[in-house]
């Protein structure tokens, strides 16, 4: 049995979510990695594309991103950041797909 200072000294996490539920000793932000897909439409070499992206450190800004992409894409400009819900690495490109005008389809 715990004596009362042992019970005065115990600490408890309790998270919760959108949904309603609440955790009991949950892990605590910091120490849950975030993780967060996105696809970011970009015009590059007078085309337009989407590309697809994993990244833990959140979804960046357009200029941070359009920052990021110069060394692959140089001249790239971000045009829209769209959010998708899931986990992985930081800026690490998935797909890459290019708008093809005639067909109204991305290919």
């Amino acid at each position: 049995m715990k004596s009362f200072k042992q019970f005065l000294s115990e600490s408890v996490n309790i998270a919760g979510d959108f949904n309603g539920n609440l955790y009991m000793n949950a892990p605590t932000q910091e120490q849950e990695e975030v993780g967060e897909n996105f696809v970011a439409d970009i015009f590059y070499q007078g085309s337009l594309q989407r590309l697809s992206f994993n990244t833990k450190s959140g979804i960046p800004t357009n200029q941070e991103l359009a920052e990021h992409l110069q060394d692959q894409y140089p001249g790239a400009i971000v045009q829209t950041i769209y959010s998708v819900a899931q986990n992985n690495s930081p800026y690490t490109v998935t797909d890459s797909k290019r708008y093809h005008p005639a067909k109204l389809d991305w290919v």
